[in-house]
């Protein structure tokens, strides 16, 4: 039986990925179900984020087909929500598993783990193409994945269950930064310590998650199925940089999917608000004026290790 196609979205958030998504979303040959590793927690907790139609998963004929079809709640340990512990958040350090990056045979337990992992993803994924199929006649040669994580990466990608192009989307440390500060209160000593102690946090999240994605490329991928994509060259230049993509993937290039992202999503779970709003693409670069220098410094130190593997200074 021949492997599902999966397109992974890799990224720590907040950087172009529900962009990226949305284009990919928009192409004839793709079709993306977001970030599916949250869909678990939606149903424990009755509808948090609404799908990309905009109602709730438990009022979405698609997602109502979907729990039909398979209830990920009910598969077998460990469920697609293995690395996803909150609705809104994963861990970025997880030492007992940093050894499964390393290109070595996995112990007879992680190895069935792994398995049961990729399985349950698989039937997921089939369900997802299936429902699609039935609901809008049409059959996609790609599925995207837009969970981000880079250890479900890992285990998708070491289960073996599916051909996987890898598209990870970085955006510069001091723009990471400045979206995840900018809407801290400001007034006062116990703001700065917040801010700076954010900071801090969120500058050791870019470097490590950035650093494990890379890892998952270089000792499990080939060079034809990973590509770096900056968020900056990904909004300046969205024709060039698809068309790469595009390249990458192996499909024709659709100028249409670039100039219509924001229709590239039919029942999506969660990512970013972005996919509701109008307009064009935009580069932001507020940061470069707005962000404190103080946060700028700390950002700098935290990420000097890695940044410019990434491609910035």
């Amino acid at each position: 039986m021949p492997k599902l196609n999966v397109i992974y979205v890799a990224s720590i958030g907040h950087s172009g990925s529900t962009l990226l998504e949305s284009m990919l979303g928009a192409h004839s040959q793709m079709t993306t179900c977001g970030e599916i590793h949250i869909w678990p927690h939606e149903l424990m907790r009755k509808g948090v984020l609404p799908c990309a139609c905009g109602r709730s998963i438990l009022e979405c004929d698609f997602w109502i087909e979907m729990q039909r079809k398979v209830n990920p709640l009910m598969q077998p340990q460990p469920q697609i929500h293995f690395f996803r512990e909150q609705h809104n958040a994963g861990h970025t350090l997880r030492l007992n598993r940093l050894t499964d990056f390393q290109p070595k045979r996995l112990s007879v337990s992680t190895a069935q783990q792994v398995k049961t992992y990729g399985e349950n993803n698989n039937q997921v994924f089939q369900a997802f193409l299936e429902v699609t199929k039935a609901q809008y006649g049409q059959t996609f040669q790609w599925m995207i994945d837009a969970s981000k994580d880079p250890y479900r990466l890992l285990w998708l990608v070491r289960s073996n269950c599916f051909n996987i192009k890898v598209l990870h989307i970085v955006k510069n440390p001091r723009a990471f930064v400045f979206s995840m500060i900018k809407r801290l209160p400001n007034n006062g000593f116990n703001s700065l310590h917040q801010r700076l102690h954010t900071t801090t946090k969120q500058s050791l999240k870019w470097s490590i998650e950035n650093s494990l994605i890379s890892q998952v490329a270089k000792n499990f991928l080939q060079p034809s199925d990973y590509m770096l994509i900056n968020y900056e060259e990904l909004a300046s230049q969205p024709e060039a940089t698809f068309q790469k993509i595009c390249n990458l993937i192996g499909c024709d290039f659709e100028a249409e999917a670039v100039h219509n992202f924001r229709q590239g999503s039919l029942h999506t779970i969660a990512g970013n608000p972005m996919r509701y709003k109008q307009g064009g693409i935009v580069l932001d670069e507020k940061w470069k004026t707005l962000l404190p220098q103080s946060s700028r410094a700390v950002t700098e130190m935290m990420t000097s290790f890695n940044r410019y593997h990434f491609g910035y200074k």
